[in-house]
């Protein structure tokens, strides 16, 4: 199954090795990269489909528009049945943690770096969720 693949993260370099990771774990999809949330939101709110499936990682720490607010915008945009975030964090704060994964949409709460061990979780959760 294909996926619409939205990368919201503001490092370069992780976004490359994400890319690189998520084409190495057979997810499959067209993926677009943001460098923050604001032109992610955007493009969301005119392209968002409810046939098409969503697979989101976020960063929660970017300027101009960070993973909190563009969340706030997205859960009145999206549907749990069609979207999966995975949120990226550098902070392990247990606080961002708890209040984030009481969201339907979020799926797992992701800590940098990011391994090959956490991408098979990633795919498994995704396939669980969506089929293969």
């Amino acid at each position: 199954m294909k996926y619409q693949i939205l990368v919201i993260e503001d490092d370069p370099i992780f976004t490359f090795l994400l890319e690189k990771g998520i084409k190495a774990s057979d997810i499959k999809g067209n993926i677009t990269t943001f460098t923050n949330g604001l032109p992610a939101i955007t493009y969301l709110k005119k392209e968002y489909i409810k046939e098409n499936n969503y697979v989101i990682f976020l960063d929660l720490n970017m300027p101009v528009m960070n993973g909190w607010k563009f969340m706030e915008h997205f859960e009145t945009l999206a549907n749990s049945s069609n979207c999966i975030v995975f949120i990226l964090s550098s902070s392990g704060n247990k606080l961002d943690i708890e209040n984030l994964i009481e969201s339907p949409l979020v799926a797992d709460f992701i800590l940098k770096p990011i391994n090959e061990t956490i991408f098979k979780r990633i795919t498994k959760t995704i396939v669980s969720k969506f089929g293969e």
